[in-house]
């Protein structure tokens, strides 16, 4: 179980964000495209919550403030077995699977 702070969790989510813009736009199906959408409204809801966060705050621990800590991870772990499917790039998709795994890690260790 892994810690993070609050900046690695800023920057963790920041990059899971442009990974899942690109995953959005390789989508094929409409479907895909609404799977992929519902993740980032999510994470960009956690994101902007985080950017509310004093500077000086930034090296307390991480915790999830937009929704329920069980709800987002399993959100993510739900989405992470599909999401080799949707990508059409393997750049994309090795991309995604190690920020997933690293976000669903930190998680964990809450």
């Amino acid at each position: 179980m892994s810690t993070i702070s609050i900046s690695q969790a800023c920057e963790l989510v920041w990059d899971l964000l442009q990974a899942l813009e690109d995953t959005y736009w390789e989508a094929s199906t409409l479907s895909d495209k609404d799977h992929v959408f519902n993740v980032l409204q999510s994470l960009n809801a956690e994101y902007m919550e985080l950017l509310k966060i004093s500077v000086q705050d930034h090296h307390y621990p991480y915790e999830v403030i937009s929704t329920n800590h069980n709800v987002l991870k399993q959100t993510l772990s739900e989405f992470q077995q599909v999401a080799g499917q949707l990508t059409r790039r393997q750049q994309t998709s090795t991309r995604l699977n190690t920020l997933l795994n690293q976000f669903t890690v930190s998680l964990s260790g809450q």
